[in-house]
């Protein structure tokens, strides 16, 4: 047994997966705790992290299965456990230049079971397709999506889902995941914020409360000088989005940067207000709420159009 545990944690699935012609790094598709990596020869793609027990795991989107190095082994030889024990045992303590690839891939992050199924999940996204009905019935504009700003930050599931990032302090913590009456969160995951990419030079900041109503808010009042990055929240805020926030506001209000908070014109988007005037009383906020009370941002751009 303690020689299973030495293969799983000693023998690197980042140097020993290019072996078998996984030697194209998807620098879009991983994140700080995965690494995807591609084969050309069959289109395949397998998802690495490591534990923080140490094990090297993968998963392989093809074949919708995964695991420790060994199950890597069998998976890909057809051999037995104890022939792909001795095959292992050239590898334990190998020097990894003496591996087929020559240029070193980033290593995960350690993370637990939770971060590492959410990591998976956002790796097995693609970007949003030229068409999406559900997006377009929001009344959202698929090329405003396609832009720099967005990119990313918007994606798609195998299943068509709209899928929404959020990130905390270490990477992405969940997926947001929307449809014609559905919407889901990662189970397991952690609500962080989802947000636009963020450019040098930008002078203003966008907080909402839905990813859609961030959208539909951009798509309302564009930016023709694309100097405007954007956040949400997703609804009611917990303790970890408070220390993200925290500190958000105080970088940005230390570069002098505008901070527009855009939330819904119902009692919980007035009270996230209050909560942000008494958290940070020192700060100026633009607040921009919709016209009419009850509506959110995306049924102003509904209604507008």
């Amino acid at each position: 047994m303690k020689e299973l545990e030495r293969f799983k944690n000693e023998i690197s699935l980042m140097e020993y997966a290019p072996t078998y012609d996984y030697t194209e790094l998807d620098r879009n598709q991983s994140s700080r705790t995965c690494i995807v990596l591609r084969r050309q020869a069959d289109d395949g793609k397998i998802a690495v992290s490591r534990g923080h027990d140490g094990h090297w795991v993968y998963y392989d989107f093809r074949r919708g299965k995964g695991g420790s190095i060994l199950d890597f082994v069998m998976q890909h030889t057809g051999c037995n456990l104890g022939q792909t024990r001795k095959e292992l045992r050239k590898a334990l303590g190998c020097n990894v230049n003496s591996f087929s690839h020559t240029v070193p891939f980033p290593n995960p992050r350690s993370a637990t079971r939770n971060r590492q199924k959410v990591a998976w999940e956002y790796a097995d996204t693609t970007p949003i397709p030229r068409h999406h009905g559900y997006l377009e019935s929001r009344g959202i504009d698929l090329e405003f999506i396609f832009a720099s700003r967005f990119a990313g930050a918007v994606k798609v599931d195998r299943y068509g889902n709209v899928c929404f990032p959020y990130f905390d302090f270490k990477g992405v913590a969940g997926i947001e995941r929307r449809n014609h009456n559905f919407k889901r969160y990662s189970k397991g995951g952690r609500k962080g914020l989802w947000r636009s990419t963020l450019k040098e030079g930008d002078s203003n900041v966008v907080i909402c409360e839905a990813p859609i109503d961030a959208l539909s808010y951009a798509q309302l009042h564009q930016d023709h000088n694309d100097r405007i990055r954007y956040f949400a929240i997703g609804g009611q805020i917990s303790r970890l989005q408070w220390d993200l926030i925290d500190g958000l506001i105080k970088k940005y209000s230390s570069e002098k940067m505008d901070i527009c908070l855009a939330f819904d014109n119902d009692p919980a988007g007035r009270k996230y207000l209050q909560q942000f005037q008494a958290y940070y009383s020192g700060v100026s906020f633009t607040l921009d709420l919709p016209p009419q009370e009850g509506q959110d941002w995306n049924d102003v751009l509904q209604r507008n159009q």
